[in-house]
């Protein structure tokens, strides 16, 4: 009976897994009847891992006391039915017929699965609370607010947008380390519009041209111009949001299995 294990580096130990696979593993086969355990990187795989997972095997081979198990390494070497068993292991990490998983890490996809969920979250939220200002005070249809009330409702904005930035910077920093072209480009798309957002929003009072009447506590604003804040606003999301909302679908369909 063949029996498969992979090297988990965040926990320093070897565990066994039939399913979730990805390229940058270490792959430990176990044939308990030949009492040989056959030791395979995989095609992402480095030196580094490698030579952790093997330090840690001797380690492993203590929970089969019955077993006087060797190990063998040089691929060249695995008999037929072990090959059959690696290369059925490549074909689960494979997306069609020549297309390798881009993420090779369980790190990584955890860490990216929280971080694009977050950049879909924050500007929806930095949005609807843009909105609420639809619903102020209408006055001779110009919309009426107190400067305190305008003060928060822009600073609100512009911390969520400020949070959107740090994720998308992350992003940058996760698809560089997967070679990840796609999540670098959306990533690098969210920064900029991002870094504008925040550049726009970090006019205060000077966003709009107060209409006759305003005070220095007590704030009218153009029906008008508060639309074409908001669609500005609406407009400038979307440019990242949509390619990004494109990716967190096709992410999670591709990588669910190796998040839960």
């Amino acid at each position: 009976m063949l029996r498969t294990f992979i090297y988990d580096d965040s926990k320093s130990q070897w565990i066994e897994e039939e399913n979730r696979f990805l390229s940058y593993d270490i792959f430990a086969i176990l044939d308990e009847e030949k009492e040989i355990i056959y030791l395979w990187s995989g095609p992402k795989s480095n030196k580094a891992k490698f030579r952790k997972g093997y330090s840690q095997i001797k380690e492993f081979i203590y929970n089969f006391p019955a077993l006087k198990i060797q190990i063998v390494m040089a691929q060249k070497n695995f008999p037929d039915e072990i090959q059959n068993k690696l290369g059925a292991l490549l074909e689960s990490i494979k997306l069609g017929k020549d297309r390798i998983l881009r993420f090779s890490r369980f790190t990584t996809i955890r860490i990216y699965s929280i971080s694009i969920i977050a950049i879909i979250i924050l500007p929806i939220l930095s949005f609807l609370n843009l909105i609420t200002s639809l619903f102020w005070t209408v006055y001779n249809e110009n919309y009426q607010v107190t400067n305190t009330i305008y003060n928060i409702w822009i600073n609100n904005s512009k911390i969520l947008t400020i949070i959107s930035l740090i994720f998308f910077s992350i992003n940058i920093v996760l698809g560089v380390v997967e070679n990840e072209s796609q999540v670098i480009i959306f990533s690098l798309i969210g920064v900029i519009i991002s870094v504008g957002l925040i550049l726009y929003l970090n006019q205060g009072i000077f966003l709009f041209l107060f209409q006759a009447g305003s005070t220095l506590t007590n704030y009218l604003i153009s029906q008008k111009d508060l639309i074409i804040f908001l669609l500005l606003n609406l407009s400038a999301i979307l440019i990242f949001e949509i390619p990004n909302i494109y990716k967190l679908i096709s992410f999670f369909k591709t990588y669910r299995k190796f998040i839960f």
